[in-house]
């Protein structure tokens, strides 16, 4: 379906629901509809136990890389921060490239493709005197974090072997898709932005969803579910405080 289909069957799906008794949705607060419900079943299809092939259709167009270079000393000893993609949603997995230092006696050391373990702090605290679990050449581990001081940031904490320098880690990932946005000859400049794309650039065409046709009309009743939603909680609200404006 395209992007407009999907606003035409939210608009049928939504009077349905509402019994045709609810203000109506204009194309702007559908696409912030269709997007979240997209984003959601994307989630529901990764933590899902459906068929593999199924889910390989839905998710495969959302796979890419990235090859972190950019690190910081860690929290914990011979670890390495590295900030991660703003699009990333879940990691598929990763390798790293470390290199050791050169010596008088031995030339530097170049480890590539160097498998990496997740763990948590638990784990870490147990096995970090571990000889035969704790980072070698073969191996290192991977910590997640996330950090709000400066702005909402998600972050891996690599942990590998001693006496090594991280030169690159090679992350696998499922990314966020695009928005999907209906288009509207009425937009502009002030109508605001989806994930980066800002509904005035959409005044003529729309922003279709990139994900298989299999999951279209799931998007649309998931986002009719979310409408409704919120159409319950405005409601609420309103009563709490005609109810606080009356005592």
């Amino acid at each position: 379906m395209t992007a407009d289909q999907m606003s035409t069957e939210f608009q049928i799906g939504y009077d349905f629901i509402t019994n045709f008794e609810a203000p109506g949705v204009n194309e702007r607060e559908v696409s912030f509809f269709l997007t979240q419900a997209q984003e959601e079943i994307v989630h529901s299809v990764y933590r899902s136990d459906k068929e593999v092939e199924f889910n390989k259709k839905v998710l495969d167009i959302l796979k890419t890389t990235n090859d972190a270079t950019t690190f910081t000393a860690g929290p914990y000893p011979n670890s390495f921060w590295t900030d991660l993609p703003a699009d990333l949603l879940f990691v598929i997995n990763d390798r790293i490239k470390m290199t050791s230092s050169a010596s008088h006696f031995f030339p530097s050391t170049v480890f590539d493709d160097v498998k990496v373990k997740p763990v948590d702090d638990d784990y870490y605290n147990d096995n970090r005197k571990n000889p035969f679990k704790k980072p070698d050449f073969e191996l290192a581990w991977r910590l997640d974090y996330a950090e709000d001081d400066t702005g909402y940031k998600r972050k891996h904490v690599y942990v590998i072997e001693a006496n090594q320098v991280l030169t690159t880690a090679y992350i696998h990932y499922y990314r966020k898709p695009e928005p999907i946005i209906v288009q509207d000859s009425n937009y502009v400049a002030g109508d605001g932005a989806i994930d980066g794309e800002d509904f005035s650039d959409y005044t003529a065409a729309s922003l279709d969803s990139e994900l298989d046709s299999l999951v279209h009309r799931a998007i649309v009743e998931r986002a009719v579910k979310l409408a409704y939603a919120a159409l319950q909680n405005e409601k609420g609200f309103q009563l709490s405080s005609a109810l606080e404006q009356g005592k």
